[in-house]
């Protein structure tokens, strides 16, 4: 049976299936969200656990992940003067107003410890061979080597602590 002249049966049918095929793509990636999300819960859980706020990784994830670094900076900026004004911190006039700052070359060193720190690509955005790439590289090795030489022991201690927390294996299992 042929479809007549204005017959939407069959552009129906490939509407359908063509919704269907985005339907499962959706679903697929909604079940991966959810897995994720599972996982981040429980990352959260062992960082309350380790005595990190699920708000301090909020903070600092979007701080690092801001196109703009100058705005989580004026963020503070703003939030330091609302605590003075409120009284919940002190305002030091006879300090250095620039005291908070940092220089230059403590802004590249942290920025390449952390790069480090976190395992990101040995590459520090300044021109190759300058005093700066230099400086923000060595920076980086020392993360790498904080992170490397640190985390076998907590780790270890992770690993102690959830053997403490399971129960004992059944001796008579392994006859």
């Amino acid at each position: 049976m042929t479809a007549a002249v204005g017959d939407n049966s069959r552009a129906d049918r490939e509407r359908r299936v063509s919704f269907s095929y985005y339907h499962q793509k959706d679903r697929d990636i909604a079940a991966k969200i959810r897995e994720l999300n599972e996982q981040k819960k429980s990352n959260r859980q062992n960082a309350k656990a380790a005595g990190f706020a699920s708000s301090k990784l909020d903070h600092y994830l979007k701080a690092f992940l801001a196109e703009d670094q100058q705005k989580p900076v004026d963020k503070h900026r703003s939030e330091r003067e609302n605590l003075i004004w409120l009284g919940l911190i002190q305002d030091n006039p006879q300090g250095d107003l620039l005291a908070d700052r940092a220089t230059h070359e403590q802004m590249v060193a942290a920025k390449g410890f952390h790069a480090g720190l976190n395992a990101l690509d040995r590459v520090s955005g300044f021109d190759g061979g300058s005093s700066d790439d230099r400086h923000w590289l060595e920076s980086y090795d020392l993360g790498r080597q904080e992170y490397e030489t640190t985390i076998p022991d907590i780790m270890a201690r992770i690993k102690a602590e959830a053997d403490k927390e399971s129960p004992p294996e059944d001796e008579d299992d392994d006859k």
